[in-house]
This record gives C-alpha cells, sequence and structure tokens, in this order.
C-alpha cells in the first residue's frame, strides 16, 4: 500500500462544510495552524451548472457527482446508499465536496427559538438541551453578519433579535401575495422568511436575479454556501485537503485523540496529527467515521462510551398540496421559497402535536408533476407544437403548490448504524438507518395540510392533489447528541467529546431537536463558540 504524505498542524478538521469551514475560518484567522481533511473534491461553480443542466434528474444531488472514493446519496437511489432497517425510509441527501451540503440548501437562515431548546420544560416533550437560545445569540449575530443575512426587519418568527438583519428583505412574490387572500379568509397569516442570499450585492457576491434554481444550486452564487467561508479560511492559512477521506480515529492509551488516518482517490493512507481535532462530517458521515474507529482503548467506538453515537436521529415529516388557481400567479420565479404561514411554528399545541412550517413554493408543482409529465399529458390529449406551449404557459402560470414539514422529537431507537455485511464503494460499512415517525409527528402534519387545503379551497384552487407523507431529504440532525451527562449523550456543551478531551463533534449532530427551521444558523452560531473554547484550549500548555 503507498504512503500519503503525513500531515501535522495545531488542529485538525474533518469536514468543509458550515461546521468545519467556520471553525477553520475562526481558526486560522487567530493564527492557529489547521488542516482541513474534505472527502470530497473541490468543484467549480461552473462544472456544477454544467452537470445540472445535463442531469435528466433535478434533484438536489445533480450538480454534484457522487465519486467512488467518497460516496454520497443519489437521488432517488436513497437505499443504494442506506440499508433501511425502519418502517419508515429514510431519505437524507447529503453532499461530499468542498463546502459541505450548503451547495444545495434552500438558503434559509433562520434562528430556533427559546421554546425550540426548552421541549420539555415548556411542552413536557423531547429534552431540553443543556443551553438557551440566549447563550447563542452573539454567536448567531456573529454568523448572519458573516452570511449578510438579508430579513424582514417587522418580524423575527419568535426569535428575539437585539440588532437589524444585515440586508434588507428579499422581497415577496407575486404568489406570495395572491396567497395572502386566502390565508385571511381563513385566519392565518404570512410572513417572510430570513434568506442568506443577498438582496443587495455582498461580499463580492451579486444579489439574488430570481433563477429558481436554488435546490439544488445558486448559478450566480447570491445564495451563500461554506465554500465561502471554507476558501477565506485557506486564504488565511489553513491548509485545505480535498480528496482526503478520513477512515479511522486514533486514540492513545491515556483516551487522547492521536491521529485520524485519510486515504487519497489513489488508494494511498496517510495520517493527520494535531494537538486539538474537529469531526465536522454531517449527521450521518461523522457518526459513521466514529462507530469505523473501533480499537482496544475504544472498543465500541470513538467518542461512544454512552452508546449514543448514531442515536437520536432526527428530520422532519413533508407532505404537499397543490392544484391550479384560476388565474395566474407566477411561480418559477424568484426564490423557491420566500414567505410561510406563522401559526402553525409554536405554541402551546407542541405539548399535543408537532411544530409544522408550510411554506409558499415558488417553483410550482416541482417534484411532483413537472413540465416533461405536464407535456405527456397534454401530447394526449391532442396538443402539439405551439398549441401545447400555449397550453403550457397557462397551466404553469397557475400552478400553486403549499410544502409543509413536521418537526420529529428524538427517539433513541431511530438511529444510524455500520452495516454487519455491506460496504460502499470506499469499502466503508454502509449505513444502516432505523427510522420511525410517531403520532405526534403525524398529528401536527395533517393539522397543516387541512389547513392548506382550506386555503386552496377560499383561492378557488381547482384539481387539488396531496401526496404521501415523506421524510425530508434535506434535514438530518441527531446522532452526535450534547448534553450535561456523559452517560446520555456524546458531547458536552462547548460541542468537546466527553470521552476525549481534545476531541470537538460539530454540526447538526449535537442537536436535540428538529424543529420548523433549516438548523445551518445554529450549526453556524455553534461552530463560532466551540472555536474560542478550541482557541482557549490552544493557549494552555
Amino acid at each position: 500500500m503507498s504512503t500519503a504524505p503525513t500531515l501535522s498542524a495545531d488542529v485538525v478538521i474533518v469536514g468543509s462544510g458550515i461546521a468545519g469551514g467556520h471553525t477553520a475560518f475562526k481558526l486560522a484567522g487567530a493564527g492557529v495552524k489547521t488542516i482541513v481533511l474534505e472527502a470530497g473534491p473541490h468543484l467549480s461553480r461552473n462544472d456544477a451548472v454544467a452537470n445540472f443542466v445535463a442531469n435528466p434528474e433535478k434533484g438536489p444531488n445533480a450538480p454534484y457527482p457522487s465519486v467512488p472514493y467518497a460516496p454520497h446519496p443519489v437521488d432517488g437511489k436513497a437505499n443504494d446508499f442506506y440499508v433501511q432497517a425502519g418502517p419508515d425510509q429514510f431519505v437524507g441527501s447529503y453532499t461530499r465536496i468542498l463546502g459541505g451540503t450548503t451547495w444545495h440548501w434552500t438558503g434559509f437562515a433562520d434562528r430556533l427559538r427559546p421554546a425550540d431548546f426548552q421541549m420539555r420544560t415548556r411542552y413536557g416533550v423531547s429534552d431540553d438541551w443543556p443551553i438557551t437560545y440566549e447563550d447563542l445569540v452573539p454567536h448567531y449575530e456573529e454568523a448572519e453578519k458573516m452570511w449578510g443575512v438579508a430579513g424582514d426587519p417587522d418580524y423575527d418568527w419568535g426569535s428575539p433579535r437585539k440588532v437589524p438583519y444585515p440586508q434588507p428583505p428579499i422581497p415577496s412574490s407575486y404568489m406570495d401575495q395572491q396567497i395572502e387572500t386566502g390565508l385571511r379568509q381563513v385566519g392565518l397569516h404570512m410572513a417572510q422568511f430570513s434568506h442568506a442570499r443577498n438582496s443587495v450585492p455582498f461580499d463580492g457576491r451579486p444579489a439574488c436575479c430570481g433563477n429558481n434554481t436554488c435546490v439544488p444550486i445558486c448559478p450566480i452564487h447570491a445564495k451563500f454556501d461554506g465554500t465561502v467561508h471554507t476558501l477565506k479560511a485557506q486564504a488565511l492559512g489553513a491548509q485545505i485537503v480535498t480528496e482526503a477521506l478520513a477512515t479511522t480515529i486514533e486514540v492513545g492509551a491515556d483516551n487522547r485523540i492521536t491521529g485520524i488516518r485519510y486515504r487519497r482517490p489513489d488508494g494511498s493512507e496517510g495520517v493527520a496529527t494535531a494537538r486539538i481535532y474537529v469531526v465536522a462530517c454531517h449527521a450521518i458521515e461523522t457518526p459513521r467515521l466514529l462507530l469505523n474507529s473501533k480499537s482496544e482503548t475504544a472498543p465500541d467506538g470513538v467518542a461512544n462510551s454512552s452508546g449514543n453515537v448514531g442515536r437520536y436521529l432526527l428530520s422532519q415529516l413533508n407532505q404537499d398540496v397543490w392544484g391550479l388557481t384560476k388565474d395566474p400567479v407566477y411561480p418559477y420565479r424568484g426564490p423557491q421559497q420566500t414567505s410561510g404561514i406563522i401559526e402553525f411554528r409554536d405554541g402551546d399545541f407542541r405539548s399535543k402535536r408537532a411544530a409544522v412550517g408550510t411554506s409558499f413554493m415558488n417553483d410550482g408543482w416541482s417534484g411532483n408533476e413537472d413540465a416533461v409529465k405536464l407535456a405527456g399529458e397534454l401530447a394526449k390529449q391532442g396538443y402539439r407544437g405551439h398549441r401545447m406551449i400555449s397550453a403550457m404557459r397557462d397551466q404553469m402560470a397557475r400552478h400553486l403548490r403549499l410544502n409543509s414539514s413536521a418537526e420529529t422529537l428524538g427517539d433513541r431507537d431511530n438511529r444510524i448504524e455500520l452495516d454487519d455485511t455491506q460496504v460502499d464503494s470506499a469499502g466503508i460499512p454502509r449505513p444502516r438507518v432505523h427510522f420511525k415517525v410517531d403520532d405526534y409527528t403525524r398529528e401536527g402534519l395533517a393539522y397543516a395540510v387541512d389547513a392548506s387545503k382550506k386555503v386552496f379551497a377560499a383561492l378557488g384552487v381547482a384539481d387539488v392533489k396531496t401526496d404521501t407523507p415523506y421524510l425530508s431529504s434535506a434535514i438530518i440532525c441527531g446522532t452526535t447528541r450534547m448534553g450535561t451527562d456523559p452517560k446520555t449523550s456524546v458531547v458536552d456543551i462547548h460541542l468537546r467529546s466527553h470521552d476525549h478531551q481534545n476531541l470537538f463533534i460539530l454540526g447538526t449532530g449535537a442537536h436535540l431537536t428538529a424543529p420548523v427551521n433549516a438548523p445551518t444558523l445554529t450549526v453556524a452560531a455553534n461552530a463560532l463558540r466551540a472555536s474560542e473554547q478550541i482557541i482557549e484550549d490552544l493557549s494552555k500548555p
């Protein structure tokens, strides 16, 4: 076996997404010698756009081919990646590429609410986080400033603010304005989302021009993603090593981490050593790496004395309602989502049913009934040529869809493990996933979907359809949960492993809840907070 270089630094980080990239940026800015190991390649935006255009599948990973040396889920083929072991099919999608999964995120930059950190105290369900909303406020503010978050100054979605949003809001779409008429008739209200996409030019990136392909790619980079601060970290002196798959973590007799072994696409292997190590490679790959690192000193895997690595997996449960409006509402313009319903996101009802985020989908029926299917149906009706084009334009201008996404609660039995017999193309055991959605989540989703149908009725929408509830491909949390008790959690309030004093484990895995927010801003805030602790640790002899 050939040998890759031995790398050495003050800090070695596995993963170059939001958590890893923001940590590298803060550390490099403080003069800390930092190495980032990224399993995937560095893909240019031009190549990613070309991949998207050429790929007949237009799902989240359409622009980002899975590579054999660092495979990730392929759209529509979740079962080729995950070994399904539970009653509900898990379809979590993520990328292994420099910058991470925010290449194909929605761009929502919302904070969690105070209640989201205190579900047990306020509503008697789930568990309280070991930190509070106020603990994260300074770091939320720092991340929002770094990203240039655009938001409505008149509405905070229940997350109290001390400073204004850095940018003015992204304008509501024409479709949003038409939906508001129906909302008022059934006693509901809407508000604009906060976005990590520019409403004005910022940080060398342009303002959003409404390409409507936010998921899977913003072709002009108006939408923020993890490449921004990973590459800024590189400019500050951090060493970014792409195509370097972390395979195992080595543990010394004193229970301190001594190195991370990595493999290059040519099969050569090396080791990266440091004083402090950070694992930040998403809520699936992080537990895979930890569990794949069993040894005499870590017989159950790294950071797993509690037996909870991979457990308390969280997602969200989604359902769509769609139909044809009487008059054009002109979807397929602007960001894919700009506004949503206020009422279902928090309240005393959470003691009995889940919170739900219901969004107005500016991308029409995409993901349910696309233009190809519509053309096929019109062809069966005898439409051809210009007559078909005219009919398609008429129908697509009247496409209306609401998407509802319900939170799930932490359940120790919802988990990711390593499969006993099957390995992926890189030779790593495949992730075996057990997931079961409970009645709490299903009842919350059903309530919101019923309300969506009432809105459609108020608007006179015809041909209303719904799909079967499905697990979100975008939300993956839990698996390395934060807590104060080493017997029931994996990391402490600083995201440090309870078992290994020089190991920090960052990302959505630390989250105890998956409320109806994008978890990304909270990931960034926690990474910035953990970076402060790492810098403090390095200052000690």
